[in-house]
């Protein structure tokens, strides 16, 4: 029952009808007493007027006063509840009254005769009320005048009794409370039917309505009963439930689009070979694509909730995983992050990962997202490319050094010639040692002649290629003048200078000498009949395309470059390129040649290379008059060096240490011996590895060996394996090693050593007393840890 009455108290229709009769009692209340209060009023006033106009009447002498005795007269005046009706002399004595008894007495008797009342000096008439032993009652005094008389001479004194009024108001009181309360009953009713039909029961439809909107029935809609405002709910409703409906739908749609990206997405990282990964703010991996994640697995472990330097990757960059740690740290994209790893096969493996990071729209650091891919193919693609590159410019430097034999040999003859020249003469003058001296320094000088000329032809012939540095053109220049000479024929005039000494250009200094080699060959073959051949540089500034409009050369530059240039220009006066085989100069296989006299890859080899170093070739050409070629390379700023000379070295004399000499080369064993002799040193010769580790085996007790100074290149076993085999028994020995291939060499000895000194091929007598120093420096150094 509680409950039953809680829910009625708290329904709805319980609060607009407690509403309305709450209402309806408050304006019924007011009306009504508004109303008593008026009946009551209007009744007093007809009272009033009634108890006085018997008075009036006397005085205007349109009523006798010998009236007042009459009480049906009285009653017919004034009502049934007249009490007393007297006619009184302005003494007090009473002349008429409807109490025959009562005539004669003065007024002072009475009891209940108010007191004060009749005044000498009252004009008009006087109304009151009074309670006395009778009731309450309303009391008309009126003053009689005589004519022209200033004082009254008798007063109409009249009661009656308001008990029958009283009642009377409150019977009607009584009649009025019951009527508005039968009123409010009803009124209530009707509006409590009104309001269920045309509020709460459309209200209850719109709460089903909202219901089935609810539980998923958006197809659902209200028919507006009105333009009232609940009609304006039913319609904000319906439009509330056609937009649900339709973000539902559109909400469908998209979720079913997710669902496809997603699976599509899915599908992509599962058949993609790409990988997809995902950092939180902590750095640590929080996804993985399955590729990724296999991979990371096979290696080690998953790779949820690791950084990338603790996956067993390793990174090929050389500070190691340090730049891409300060990249995340400083939440910066990152590309390009190449790593390896080895395989469960023993395979290397590369890789690549590029990623981005990811903020909230407030700015707040939420991770990374990127990818990465296996490289391996292409880093393999790589390395056998750039051996092809290798091995074409070792077949373009094999064609040249094939074309430069004949100078080379010419060269290396006269040199010879010079030497066993001067030889026979310095030993038939050994009576004059002053003679032999001159004699002997012409010999050095023309064995630094052929040093130099076979260390340029092995420094263009065995240099590796795409190894980058800052070079100083001029010294290119003096590099590739002695080839070009043995190169051109003496019909040809080499002119060789530079307008700017101190030119320099950020490029591998092979390839430069193999695009100067290149295109003297061509200006070469350009010129049958003899001619000039002219190879200068200067440097240039060529402006943004937007500053060139008052520059005449700015049409010769393309159009997106800009900045400081090195210009390299190779100028013939041969033949000139016609205008069809000038288009096609720099395509490769293209060639104006003979069969078997080029491949037609020359040009396009150094129009690649030039592009590859960000720079540009610009032709010009006249038919019968020559060529010229301009190379523009950027140019960069010289790297401080050391100003000394290699040749430069001050003789450092030994101090009796023993000294193993290992060579198959008698005369270079006999040489190094007697340096070393002379120097201070005690020598000891072998010329062959088997020989020197008996050596070294009759030596371990006493007269130990101190450094083995053994070649690289040796018939039978060479010397890197000597002097394993040594250290293996004693790795206490100082080390020196001599070849003629440095660059070869020193490669395949790193991969094998770490402690020994290099000595190149051909030395003077003091490099070689240096190249011992050194290694005892470090055996001395290898002892003390």
């Amino acid at each position: 029952m509680k409950k039953l009455l809680d829910r009625m108290i708290g329904s709805l229709v319980f609060k607009i009808a407690l509403s309305i009769v709450i209402v309806e009692t408050i304006l019924l209340g007011l009306f009504g007493g508004y109303y008593v209060q008026y009946f009551g009023a209007e009744i007093d006033r007809r009272i009033a007027e009634q108890i006085s106009a018997p008075g009036r009447l006397i005085q205007d002498e349109q009523l006798k006063i010998s009236v007042i005795s009459d009480p049906d007269q009285m009653e017919l005046l004034l009502g049934p509840h007249v009490q007393e009706a007297m006619a009184i002399g302005f003494d007090g004595t009473i002349y008429h009254t409807m109490d025959p008894m009562m005539i004669g007495r003065s007024v002072k008797e009475l009891p209940d005769f108010p007191k004060g009342e009749l005044r000498a000096d009252m004009t008009e008439e006087v109304l009151f009320t009074s309670d006395d032993s009778s009731g309450r009652n309303m009391v008309s005094i009126t003053p009689l005048f005589t004519l022209n008389a200033n004082q009254p001479f008798m007063y109409a004194y009249f009661k009656v009794s308001t008990e029958g009024l009283e009642a009377s108001q409150r019977q009607m009181q009584s009649v009025l409370l019951i009527g508005s309360a039968m009123c409010i009953l009803l009124t209530s009713a009707l509006i409590f039917l009104f309001t269920q039909q045309t509020v709460l029961k459309r209200l209850i439809t719109a709460a089903q309505f909202v219901n089935n909107i609810q539980v998923g029935k958006l197809s659902s809609r209200l028919t507006p009963m009105g333009r009232d405002e609940i009609g304006t709910l039913e319609r904000g409703l319906n439009a509330m439930a056609e937009s649900l409906e339709r973000r539902t739908h559109q909400h469908q749609i998209a979720q079913d689009a997710l669902r496809d990206s997603e699976e599509r997405f899915r599908d992509f990282t599962l058949s993609s070979a790409d990988w997809y990964w995902e950092m939180g703010p902590d750095l640590k991996i929080a996804f993985a694509s399955y590729k990724f994640y296999q991979l990371i697995e096979e290696i080690n472990g998953s790779p949820q909730g690791q950084s990338f330097d603790k996956l067993g990757l390793r990174s090929e960059r050389q500070d190691g995983w340090q730049y891409l740690n300060g990249r995340l740290s400083a939440h910066m994209a990152f590309q390009n992050i190449e790593f390896s790893w080895i395989s469960r096969q023993g395979e290397k493996h590369f890789g690549r990962i590029n990623g981005v990071p990811v903020f909230e729209l407030d700015g707040t650091f939420k991770g990374y997202r990127g990818t990465g891919s296996d490289i391996t193919s292409q880093r393999r693609a790589t390395e056998e490319q750039q051996a092809l590159q290798r091995q074409l410019a070792t077949s373009q430097k094999l064609e040249a050094v094939g074309q430069m034999a004949g100078g080379v040999a010419h060269e290396f003859n006269n040199c010879l010639a010079g030497i066993l020249s001067f030889a026979e003469v310095a030993r038939a003058k050994v009576d004059h040692p002053d003679r032999v001296k001159e004699y002997l320094d012409h010999v050095i000088s023309l064995g630094e002649r052929a040093t130099s000329v076979a260390d340029q032809l092995l420094m263009f012939s065995r240099r590796r290629i795409d190894q980058p540095t800052t070079v100083r053109v001029q010294s290119v220049f003096s590099e590739m003048e002695k080839l070009l000479v043995t190169l051109l024929e003496h019909r040809i005039e080499l002119q060789i200078w530079s307008y700017e000494p101190e030119l320099h250009t950020h490029v591998d200094p092979t390839q430069l000498s193999a695009c100067l080699l290149n295109l003297a060959i061509n200006a070469r073959d350009a010129m049958p009949e003899g001619g000039t051949l002219q190879i200068s540089s200067h440097s240039v500034e060529i402006p943004p395309l937007a500053q060139r409009a008052a520059d005449e050369d700015a049409e010769t530059y393309p159009d997106n470059v800009a900045g400081r240039f090195v210009v390299i220009t190779v100028q013939d006066t041969g033949t000139g390129i016609p205008d069809d085989v000038l288009e096609n100069i720099f395509e490769p296989f293209f060639s104006t040649k003979e069969p078997g006299k080029g491949t037609g890859l020359g040009l396009s080899i150094v129009h690649s290379w030039v592009e590859e170093a960000h720079g540009f070739i610009n032709i010009e050409t006249v038919e019968g008059e020559g060529t010229t070629f301009s190379v523009y390379l950027p140019r960069s700023e010289p790297i401080p060096q050391a100003a000394r000379s290699k040749d430069d070295i001050d003789s450092i004399p030994g101090n009796g240490e023993r000294i193993l000499v290992v060579d198959d080369e008698q005369s270079l064993r006999t040489t190094a011996g007697i340096i070393l002799e002379d120097a201070g040193f005690e020598a000891v010769t072998a010329k062959s590895t088997e020989e020197a580790l008996e050596i070294l085996k009759a030596t371990e007790e006493t007269n130990k060996i101190d450094v083995i100074l053994t070649d690289v290149v040796m018939t039978g076993r060479s010397g890197p394996q000597l002097i394993i085999e040594a250290l293996r028994q004693n790795p206490q020995y100082g080390v020196v090693f001599m070849s003629g291939y440095p660059a070869r060499s020193r490669k395949e000895l790193d991969k094998l050593l770490g402690n020994y000194v290099f000595l190149k091929k051909p030395f003077r007598p003091a490099q070689l007393q240096k190249a011992i120093h050194d290694a005892l420096t470090l055996r001395a150094e290898r002892q003390s840890t």
